[in-house]
């Protein structure tokens, strides 16, 4: 298995000074900006924790951790979840992978680049655990194709951290404080922890 790349975890980004800097300048911000002011980030994210990027799924629990004991995530390269990173932190129990139209039951954690908590489903703000149907295209859904892709490879108790960019991320979601939001619209970048806690 070979790093695409050795960086470390920093819950830093660069887009609030990316953005006052632009808006000083009377500059209007495109997309391509967002994109890389994200790159720029998930740089800085994954840089102060010596993380490995690797190109190709590790097939066992062990080998999630590289020769230091660091984590290593798995990149998706193509596809319709490009740019989702991926790390198992347990297999779960069993054989049976969740499949479309399956309902999911899940508990996590989610944190922008900066490191502000945004959602915690496990809290009094919101059901524990949650639910929702696994979608072929989960583009515009609650649970977006970055989320579910990530649970797609878990068995039931298992457990993974991600980065999920904007454009392939949650919508019309609820913070943990009450209010809809929209990762995907307001081209926020995720990290997660999410745990399967059983399928139907």
């Amino acid at each position: 298995m070979t790093p695409i790349n050795h960086l470390k975890f920093a819950f830093v980004s660069l887009s609030t000074a990316i953005l006052t800097t632009l808006s000083g300048c009377g500059d209007t911000i495109t997309y391509a900006d967002y994109q890389e002011e994200e790159e720029e980030a998930i740089e800085k994210f994954i840089s102060t924790k010596h993380i490995s990027v690797v190109g190709s799924m590790p097939e066992t629990d062990g080998e999630w951790l590289n020769n230091s004991g660091n984590e290593i995530y798995y990149l998706y390269a193509s596809g319709k979840t490009k740019g989702l990173y991926y790390h198992q932190i347990k297999k779960g129990e069993g054989d049976v992978l969740p499949q479309n139209n399956w309902t999911a039951y899940v508990r996590y954690v989610g944190y922008d680049m900066k490191g502000n908590m945004i959602y915690n489903c496990t809290s009094q703000y919101a059901p524990d655990p949650q639910s929702f149907k696994i979608k072929t295209d989960a583009s515009g859904l609650t649970f977006g194709p970055g989320f579910q892709q990530a649970v797609k490879n878990l068995r039931v108790g298992g457990k993974c951290k991600v980065i999920i960019p904007f454009d392939i991320g949650n919508s019309d979601n609820i913070t943990i404080k009450g209010h809809a939001t929209s990762d995907e619209n307001e081209y926020r970048t995720m990290y997660y922890e999410i745990e399967l806690v059983g399928l139907e």
